[in-house]
C-alpha cells in the first residue's frame, strides 16, 4: 500500500477536523507552532506535509500548455534529453535574466522543504510520543533537508557562491541571511545525512513501502556529495553501503527487466531507493499527471484521450543509443551514414525525405488522402528535387525502420520511434487498439474513426501522431500507460523515482574513473548494461577520458524521463555542448519545431542559476549571482 500517497490524500480533511494549519499553504511562521506539533497524530500529519513537499519539483510555465507543478520527468526539458513544443519562457535564449519564473519556482521549491524540514527538527523532539520513533522521524527530516539543499547547492550554489542555509524556523520577513559559501553548505548536507545513517531508529530500508526515506538513501545522498566534492574514496564506500542496505537492480523479469520496472508492479522493488507515490484517484491531486503531458495524442485512459505530447524526447539522446550487431552482439556507436549513406551530403530540410510514410502497400496505393499528405507542403513539398528522388513509395518506412532495429534495447522501452506500434484508445476511450505511429498523418483520428487516416482497410494498421500531427518528434514510452491500463489521464499510479540503484551504480562508476580505476568503473557500467542486455566494450575503458565521457552518456541514456540528466550536465558543465549546440528544438530528423524556439548560449554563467530577482529584491544580505545582469 502506497501509505504516505494516502495519508496525503486525506491530510486536509484531518487538518480541518482538528482546526489545525494547512501544510500546502501555511507561511514557515505558522508551521512552528507549538500546537503543531504536540501529539504524535500532529507530528505525522507535519511529517507528511514535509514529505508532500518532494513532490512536482518544477512549475510548468510555457513547458506545457497549462500552468500547473509537474512531475520529475519535466526537469527532462532543461537538460539535454528532453525538450518542450513551447518557449519555455526563454529560458533558453539570450533574453534569459534573474527574473525568469523557473529560477523562482526552483528556488521556492526547495526553501519550501528546507523550511518545512526544519520545523519539523525542531518541534518533534517536543512532542508527546515515543522516543525512538521521535529519533526516527527527526532523522527522516534531515534527509530531506540535505536532499533540498543539495538541489540548491549544485544549481544555485555551485562554483562557489552558496546558498543562504536555514537550520531553524523562521517567519518568512526574518530570512535575511546571506549565502553561505558552497564548501559549507555541503558540509551541513553531509553532517545531517552522518546524522541519519548513525541514528539507529532509522532503518536500512523502507521495508514498509511506506515511500520513506531510509539509511539507503542517507548514504546514496552523501556519496553524491562526496562525489561533487571530489572525495572519491568516501563516495565509492557510501555507495557501497548502499547495497548492503539492501539494494539491487531489479531482474525478475528477464530480458524485460527494464521495461517493467516502470510498471506498477514492480514501483517499489529493491531498486528503487527513494521515490514519489502516486494512487489513481479523480481529483487529480495525488497521481501523476505524465501521460497527459508527454504520450502519443491516442493514447489516454478509461476517462479520457487526447495527450498532448508536449514534452518530447531530445534526438541527441536518441542518437547515444549504440547499434548492436544481430550476430555477434558487438557495439558501435549509431551514425546515420550507416543506414542512410546520402544522410551527410543532404540538408537538414532534405532528410526529412527518409523518415514519409508509404504512399503504397503490396503494390496499391494506399489512399488518395496519403499520398496527398505525402506530396504536400509538410512532405515532399518541402524538399529538394535531389531529396525527391531519393523517396521510395513503398519501402520507405521499412528503410528507416532499419535505423532504430538493432540498436540498445533501452531505446524500443523509452522512445516511441518513427513506424514503431504502441497501444492506444479508441475515440471515447472504452476500447484499445494498435496504432503505428507514422509521418505525416492527414488527421490526428483514431482506430474506431473511418476517416481517411484513422482507418483504412483490414490488415492496415491506424496511423499514430504525436498531438502536433505536422511535427515528427520522439515521444515517451516510459511510464506511459498502454491502452486502457490507467484509469485516470491526469492521475496516473506509476510512483516516480528520485534515487534508484543503477543511480548509484553509475555514480559509483564515475567515482571509481576519477580514482583511475577503470576496470571498476566498466564493472559497475556492465552491470547496469547487462540487465538491460547490451554487451559493454571494453574500448572505451581504456584511459580516463574515454571512460569518463562513456559513463557519463551510459547515464544519459539510462535515465531518460526521470529528471535526472539537468543535474548531470550541470554538475559536469556540458549543457552548452550536448543542448545548445544543436541550437534549437528539434525534430526527429534536425528539423526546428515551429513553436520551440532556438537556443542561444549566453556564457558559462549559466551553469550557475542566478539568485532570483524577488530574492535580491526582498534580501538585501544575498549576493547577486556574478555574470547575470539585474535590472
Amino acid at each position: 500500500m502506497k501509505k504516505i500517497a494516502y495519508f496525503i490524500a486525506t491530510i486536509y480533511m484531518l487538518v480541518n477536523i482538528t482546526a489545525c494549519v494547512d501544510l500546502d499553504t501555511a507561511p514557515y511562521s505558522e508551521a512552528t507552532g507549538n500546537n503543531m506539533w504536540s501529539t504524535e497524530s500532529l507530528v505525522e500529519m507535519g511529517v507528511t506535509g514535509v514529505y508532500n513537499s518532494v513532490k512536482k519539483p518544477i512549475y510548468s510555465t510555457s513547458m506545457v500548455g497549462a500552468g500547473l507543478w509537474v512531475g520529475y520527468y519535466g526537469l527532462d526539458v532543461l537538460g539535454m534529453s528532453g525538450s518542450s513544443r513551447l518557449g519555455m519562457n526563454s529560458l533558453f535564449t539570450s533574453n534569459v535574466n534573474p527574473g525568469n519564473s523557473y529560477f523562482s519556482n526552483m528556488w521556492k521549491w526547495c526553501y519550501d522543504g528546507v523550511h518545512r524540514a526544519n520545523a519539523a527538527i525542531v518541534n518533534i523532539p517536543l512532542a508527546s510520543m515515543d522516543e525512538g520513533k521521535k529519533a526516527k522521524r527527526v532523522a527522516e527530516m534531515k534527509i530531506l533537508r540535505a536532499f533540498f539543499y543539495g538541489r540548491l547547492n549544485e544549481v544555485f550554489g555551485n562554483t562557489g557562491l552558496g546558498v543562504p542555509l536555514y537550520l531553524k524556523p523562521v517567519a518568512a520577513t526574518e530570512a535575511y541571511l546571506s549565502q553561505s559559501p558552497e564548501s559549507e553548505v555541503w558540509k551541513q548536507i553531509i553532517a545531517d545525512l552522518t546524522d541519519a545513517i548513525n541514528e539507529p531508529n532509522l532503518p536500512n530500508k523502507d521495508t514498509a513501502k511506506e515511500g520513506r526515506v531510509s539509511k539507503g538513501v542517507a548514504y546514496a545522498l552523501r556519496g553524491r556529495a562526496y562525489l561533487i566534492t571530489k572525495e572519491y574514496d568516501k563516495a565509492a564506500a557510501d555507495y557501497t553501503k548502499v547495497g548492503e542496505c539492501g539494494y539491487k537492480l531489479f531482474t525478475d523479469a528477464g530480458a524485460q527487466s527494464y521495461k517493467m520496472l516502470f510498471k506498477q508492479a514492480n514501483e517499489q522493488c529493491d531498486e528503487m531507493i527513494f521515490s514519489i507515490q502516486y494512487i489513481e484517484e479523480p481529483t487529480k491531486a495525488y497521481g501523476s499527471t505524465l501521460q497527459k503531458y508527454v504520450a502519443a495524442f491516442q493514447q489516454g485512459s478509461l476517462d479520457s484521450r487526447g495527450c498532448w505530447t508536449d514534452i518530447r524526447i531530445a534526438p541527441a539522446v536518441v542518437e547515444l543509443y549504440e547499434s548492436v550487431d544481430p550476430v555477434t552482439g558487438a557495439v558501435s556507436d549509431f551514425k546515420w551514414s550507416n543506414y542512410l549513406p546520402e544522410w551527410d551530403n543532404l540538408s537538414v530540410e532534405d532528410r526529412k525525405v527518409f523518415f514519409l510514410r508509404d504512399k503504397m502497400l503490396n503494390g496499391t496505393v494506399i489512399n488518395s488522402a496519403v499520398t496527398n499528405v505525402v506530396d504536400g507542403s509538410v512532405g515532399l513539398g518541402s524538399v529538394s528535387s535531389a531529396a525527391k528522388a531519393l523517396y521510395l513509395q513503398e519501402g520507405n518506412e521499412g528503410r528507416i525502420k532499419k535505423a532504430y532495429a538493432n540498436r540498445d534495447p533501452r531505446l524500443t522501452f523509452n522512445v516511441v520511434t518513427p513506424y514503431s506500434e504502441f497501444r492506444g484508445v479508441n475515440s471515447n476511450s472504452t476500447a484499445e487498439g494498435t496504432y503505428v505511429y507514422r509521418f505525416p498523418v492527414v488527421n490526428k483520428a483514431y482506430f474506431d474513426q473511418s476517416t481517411s487516416d484513422g482507418k483504412y482497410r483490414d490488415g492496415y494498421t491506424p496511423s499514430g501522431s504525436a498531438n502536433a500531427e505536422k511535427e515528427l518528434v520522439y515521444i515517451h514510452r516510459k511510464f506511459v500507460g498502454e491502452g486502457l491500463e490507467f484509469a485516470y489521464r491526469e492521475s496516473n499510479p506509476i510512483d516516480e523515482p528520485i534515487i534508484r540503484y543503477a543511480d548509484v551504480l553509475l555514480q559509483w562508476a564515475e567515482a571509481l574513473v576519477e580514482k583511475n580505476d577503470l576496470a571498476g568503473a566498466k564493472a559497475k557500467v556492465k552491470m547496469v548494461r547487462d540487465r538491460a542486455g547490451i554487451n559493454t566494450p571494453d574500448a572505451p575503458f581504456t584511459n580516463q577520458t574515454t571512460a569518463r565521457n562513456y559513463v557519463r552518456d551510459e547515464r544519459r541514456r539510462e535515465f531518460v524521463g526521470e529528471g535526472i540528466n539537468f543535474f548531470d550536465e550541470m554538475r559536469w558543465r556540458t549543457l552548452k555542448e550536448t543542448k545548445f549546440d544543436r541550437k534549437q528544438v528539434e525534430q526527429v530528423y534536425g528539423g526546428k519545431v515551429s513553436t520551440g524556439g532556438t537556443y542561444e548560449w549566453i556564457g558559462d554563467h549559466w551553469y550557475t542559476w542566478p539568485v532570483p530577482k524577488t530574492e535580491i529584491e526582498m534580501n538585501p544580505n544575498l549576493t547577486k549571482t556574478p555574470g547575470w545582469i539585474y535590472e
